[in-house]
């Protein structure tokens, strides 16, 4: 504890000392936070991370300061590499409602997250989990879904058990799809990590596709009378989605036909 609170002290009147020391042993109190509750008040304080909205590293207490009134959540987006998370289409609805999103690029962030839960009576939220959309829904979100969903219900049926469900999304405002995952199953982050740590049992859980109802690629689907043009546009909405999750596809050579396919039809 006398550790702790020295580095606290030191994270406070000497920040630029204390981020080479964050730099040198962060994955330390990450793993501290991670391995059980002793100290882990004291281990939170001393937490950094990267934020959509504010430069260079932030705190859970200097987040928290920032959250508008309205605001029930810290949201957080976890992965591997800083470059592809920030050019997630999961921030583009909480950038364009202001909502600040911590960016969490250690591998281990994934565990350390689900570890943390809370922070000062505030809930943690992950931007890739299906529920984590719903402070940002307005009435707005919800007519729009009514409207396509028949077409929802086509785009299910055709993508079978390659997704748990397929819904408008609230959470999108350029791209036209993305992949979340169910409020009970593993991310697909968690499932790698666990399999880059030698567990091999994890079971699959298919991800849960989004269309963003506004999008010019969806509207035009509305009116599709085509049925393969159809398929082969709900499968490459999924399977971009899978890309930019950096997801690797179940077949290339069927995505690259599929593409040929569409890019003919629209030359």
């Amino acid at each position: 504890k006398r550790v702790l609170g020295e580095l606290e002290k030191m994270s406070q009147n000497t920040p630029e000392r204390y981020a080479e020391f964050w730099k040198a042993f962060g994955l330390c109190i990450k793993e501290g936070v991670y391995q059980g509750p002793g100290n882990r008040d004291l281990l939170l304080e001393l937490l950094r991370y990267k934020s959509s909205s504010e430069e260079g590293l932030t705190t859970l207490k200097a987040y928290k300061d920032r959250m508008g009134a309205e605001q029930k959540a810290i949201y957080y987006l976890t992965g591997g590499d800083e470059q592809r998370l920030r050019g997630s289409p999961l921030l583009e609805g909480y950038k364009a409602k202001g909502v600040e999103v911590l960016i969490m690029d250690d591998e281990i962030d994934e565990l350390v997250a689900s570890a943390i839960e809370s922070y000062q009576g505030v809930e943690l939220k992950a931007v890739n989990r299906a529920g984590a959309a719903e402070e940002i829904r307005t009435e707005s979100d919800a007519e729009k879904e009514k409207a396509i969903g028949p077409l929802l219900e086509k785009m299910k049926k055709l993508l079978g058990e390659a997704v748990k469900d397929v819904r408008a999304s609230s959470r999108l405002a350029d791209s036209p799809s993305c992949i979340v995952t169910d409020e009970n199953d593993p991310t697909l982050q968690m499932q790698r990590l666990f399999k880059a740590l030698g567990q091999k049992d994890i079971p699959a859980a298919a991800p849960i596709l989004e269309v963003n109802p506004a999008h010019p690629i969806v509207n035009r689907l509305l009116d599709c009378q085509d049925d393969k043009l159809l398929e082969d546009a709900t499968r490459l909405l999924l399977e971009q989605a899978l890309i930019l999750e950096g997801v690797p596809l179940p077949s290339a050579a069927e995505f690259t036909a599929r593409l040929n396919r569409v890019l003919t039809r629209a030359l």
